[in-house]
């Protein structure tokens, strides 16, 4: 698969377009006679670059570098023939809608100058990122308009179900609760005999009737459990170690464990629930297949969409080292 993906999203994820001045700046490239200033490109460059692994420290004027570049530049051309034709539809992103995407990036941050810092340490202004911002709603915002979701009937969906049963195939789940007797790998054997003296007086309080949360705030060691009275939750018994999923597997739905030893230390484990392996319903699952269907159709549109729209752009790509690259050779791929 070719690396154009990757790269559309780097370009979008970092965004430097098109807010930069560019006044008296060359044009690299015109879409439909709307120039792209080559100072803007070099920026979104420099920028993509950067977070781009693979070409980070690459050479400059290295056929690696230049695929590169013309990568870019026509995630750039892609933006632009984007803008130019959601402008046509009538197609507006609102300041205020704007300013809420920002917000909620913010929100990410512990604060405001966490997240200055941060945007500086990136390389971008917030003129940059706000431009960003808008550039991604507008795709959004054609998005909605070319590809609506589908009216999917009962049949297709049962027709996916069908033939994609082993995706709704759920494997045996167990609720457990356990404490742990921490044992460290360097535990003296006197350390290691305490240990499992406390396990032992645990298992004993809770055959006489104590209560298995208590005690497990009490004593367990296991610092993801402990203030939830040792609710692990629910999980198949494949994701813990051996011991402690034979020892689980044993257990019937109220039943409880005596010593399981670990290379963590001493279990006493409660099996709080269980569910049996099988096979999720049509009706359960009906949601999630038609939410897979609608993001396959509506993706395929957009994507259809998008290569008409560049078909129908007069597109110049006025840098010759630029435009003689072919993406669709072998050093394209």
């Amino acid at each position: 698969m070719k690396k154009m993906t990757r790269i559309a999203a780097a370009v979008l994820s970092v965004a430097l377009i098109a807010s930069l001045a560019g006044c008296g700046s060359k044009n690299v490239a015109t879409v439909n006679g709307t120039g792209i200033k080559s100072d803007e490109f070099e920026a979104l460059v420099a920028a993509a670059q950067k977070q781009d692994s693979t070409v980070a420290s690459a050479t400059a004027g290295s056929p690696e570098l230049l695929n590169f570049r013309r990568q870019v530049l026509d995630s750039m051309i892609e933006n632009e023939y984007v803008r130019q034709d959601a402008a046509k539809l009538g197609l507006k992103v609102e300041d205020k809608d704007v300013t809420a995407q920002l917000e909620q990036i913010k929100a990410g941050f512990p604060d405001e100058d966490t997240f200055n810092s941060t945007l500086e340490a990136s390389g971008m202004t917030l003129d940059q990122l706000t431009g960003s911002i808008k550039d991604q709603l507008t795709y959004q915002a054609l998005y909605d308009k070319v590809a609506p979701a589908p009216e999917l009937s009962d049949e297709e969906i049962k027709a996916y179900y069908d033939e994609n049963k082993a995706q709704f195939e759920t494997a045996a789940q167990s609720q457990l609760s356990h404490i742990l007797i921490s044992v460290s790998a360097t535990a003296t054997a006197d350390e290691a005999a305490k240990a499992k003296a406390t396990a032992e007086k645990v298992l004993a309080e809770l055959k006489g009737g104590a209560d298995f949360a208590d005690l497990a705030k009490e004593y367990s060691g296991d610092p993801g459990s402990k203030d939830t009275g040792g609710d692990l939750g629910w999980s198949s018994t494949d994701s813990y170690v051996p011991e402690f999923k034979a020892a689980a597997d044993k257990l019937k739905k109220g039943g409880m464990s005596g010593l399981v030893k670990t290379d963590f230390g001493y279990h006493i484990i409660l099996k709080v629930d269980e569910k049996p392996a099988g096979v999720q319903s049509l009706e359960d699952a009906t949601d999630t297949i038609k939410s897979s269907l609608e993001q396959e159709a509506r993706g395929a549109a957009f994507t259809e969409y998008l290569a008409k729209l560049k078909a129908a752009a007069k597109i110049e790509i006025l840098d010759k080292d630029l435009a003689a690259v072919n993406l669709d050779g072998p050093s394209g791929s």
